[in-house]
């Protein structure tokens, strides 16, 4: 059996008349009615009892046709399904979730896409961010939260809003006295904790720069892969460090936060920018979506540069 004849068999029964199914179908009655008979015979039951003045369902046409209806319902809906998602408002969307990101960037942006496209399936991988990059690549995530610049000849990045630096420092401080901004270069006699260095990622490099424009080299006590661990261990009184002012979200006891004075220092090396990544060649049309969502809700880009890859 084919569509056609199953739609055939639909006018039939809602107009009990195979004359007035003809017509709707936009053919003759002899082929109309030659299609409903070869139905039949494939089925092996009649679905109409007919004579010269009246048509009627049989009991088994009335199940028939009952069964139809929903296969063209969920066939309704695949299509519309599929026209969703080549549209970018259907289909997977999963994004990498962690760090600083979670309290500030991330929540509002999925919320407010999520208006417009419901039928898209979000789905989140926990991840610190600097493994985001490495999940993106692979596969394993189709969109990740990062820190701009991202150095990489296969993801394409676009800005969505940038954040000052701060510096974390354990309760009982000396730096803590002043209740104004930490100059960067009083920092010069303390560990560090920060960042481990990343693929792709550059905060590491920005650091030892910010620091060896201040004219000192940082004794760097310990590296950590999310912004949790590196405020936990300047909690524990192992270090100072500096992070995006994002970090102070996390409220952790036993840390103080002062925002980061470095006047000789380019604005590049004072604050933070992020932004969404994605794989160039596995982009989709709801990936598309999603970036192009982002970037009516993204702030005007401090360096203003396309970073759309």
């Amino acid at each position: 059996m084919d569509l056609r004849q199953l739609r055939y068999a639909i006018a039939v029964a809602d107009e009990l008349s195979f004359t007035r199914a003809a017509e709707r179908c936009h053919i003759s009655q002899p082929p109309l009615s030659r299609a409903i008979r070869e139905l039949e015979e494939e089925i092996g039951a009649r679905l109409f009892e007919r004579d010269k003045h009246s048509v009627a369902l049989t009991a088994a046409g009335r199940g028939f046709i009952e069964n139809t209806r929903k296969i063209f319902s969920l066939l309704g809906d695949a299509t519309s399904s599929a026209q969703r998602t080549a549209s970018g408002l259907g289909g997977t969307l999963t994004f990498g979730f962690g760090g600083s990101t979670v309290y500030s960037l991330l929540p509002a942006l999925v919320a407010s896409f999520r208006l417009k496209a419901l039928d898209v399936d979000i789905r989140f991988r926990a991840m610190p961010v600097l493994s985001q990059i490495e999940a993106v690549r692979s596969g394993e995530i189709d969109i990740g939260v990062v820190r701009l610049p991202v150095f990489d000849e296969v993801l394409a990045t676009r800005f969505i809003y940038a954040e000052p630096l701060i510096v974390a420092l354990p309760t009982g401080h000396p730096l803590l006295v002043d209740s104004g901004a930490v100059s960067i270069d009083r920092l010069v006699n303390f560990p560090f904790v920060t960042y481990e260095p990343t693929r792709g990622f550059n905060f590491h490099a920005d650091l030892l720069a910010l620091c060896r424009l201040a004219n000192f080299s940082p004794y760097l006590a310990h590296l950590a892969p999310t912004t949790e661990a590196v405020v936990g261990i300047v909690a524990c009184g192992e270090g100072v460090a500096v992070l995006p002012a994002s970090a102070e979200r996390l409220r952790m006891r036993g840390v103080s936060f002062r925002t980061l004075a470095a006047p000789m220092a380019p604005p590049r090396l004072t604050r933070v920018r992020f932004g969404l990544a994605w794989h160039e060649e596995r982009e989709t049309a709801t990936t598309r979506q999603f970036i192009d969502h982002a970037s009516t809700m993204a702030q005007e880009d401090p360096d203003d540069q396309t970073e759309d890859g």
